[in-house]
């Protein structure tokens, strides 16, 4: 069975995020690079399900602020 891969940018559009968040969750090991910088789309949709879930419980708010708490403590 052949994956379908996705781009950093249809990904990031998938998950409404910019695409340099895409390389943090790459870096964090949420996501997996596959053949350079294309992300398995099976896995993209399970994280998107994900984050839209907290997003409509109002968590991601709260992630996002973490993250950007960390990436300035650097």
């Amino acid at each position: 069975m052949l994956r379908q891969l996705l781009s950093i940018t249809q990904t990031a559009e998938r998950l409404r995020v910019r695409p340099d968040y895409v390389r943090e969750l790459v870096a964090k090991k949420r996501l997996t690079f596959i053949h350079g910088e294309q992300c398995d789309a099976a896995e993209v949709e399970q994280l998107a399900k994900l984050m839209d879930k907290l997003r409509k419980n109002g968590i991601a708010t709260l992630v996002e602020i973490t993250a950007q708490e960390e990436k300035f403590d650097h």
